[in-house]
């Protein structure tokens, strides 16, 4: 089997597992809306819910044009994805695992909107304090999924610079 398809059938999956087992628990052990420090100023573990896609985009739309908005952005994000995995060549060796980071996080976000509605996120990095500081810098909470599919984007940029 050639290197882009076992990613595929290796990656893709472990991202989604991972996603969602990750989530299980902080929904099972975590009430919503609760947040659980872990390195104190700068990272927790939180329980928060998004309607919407990152950075809570499009959440205020009703939830009968965002839902199937998600569905068909999804659905032909992974139709595009497959035809260019196909055609990738062979000795490609970044593209393969970064599309297979993006597809086990389609997998692992659409599966929530699917059963749920929305999306849970639980991690939340942080730099400061505002008793500290006067400032606090805080990243939008994500999860797996989104971890996997920004760290597709940035191998993906890394592809793009090696080939120039």
């Amino acid at each position: 089997m050639q290197f882009k398809y076992r990613c595929l059938a290796v990656i893709a999956p472990l991202v989604f597992i991972l996603d969602q087992i990750t989530k299980y628990f902080v929904v099972e052990k975590m009430p919503l809306g609760s947040s659980t420090p872990v390195v104190n100023g700068y990272f927790d573990i939180v329980h928060y819910t998004n309607a919407g896609a990152a950075f809570g985009f499009l959440s205020s739309l009703s939830a009968s044009l965002r839902t199937p908005f998600f569905y068909a952005v999804s659905v032909i994000a992974l139709i595009v994805i497959i035809i260019y995995m196909v055609k990738l060549p062979a000795a490609d060796r970044i593209m393969p695992v970064a599309l297979s980071l993006v597809v086990g996080g389609i997998f692992g976000n659409g599966i929530d909107r699917v059963r749920c509605g929305h999306v849970t996120d639980f991690l939340s990095v942080h730099i400061g304090s505002k008793a500290l500081w006067g400032i606090n810098l805080e990243w939008p909470a994500f999860n797996v999924a989104d971890s996997a599919i920004t760290v597709a984007m940035a191998l993906l940029i890394i592809s793009a610079f090696r080939k120039q």
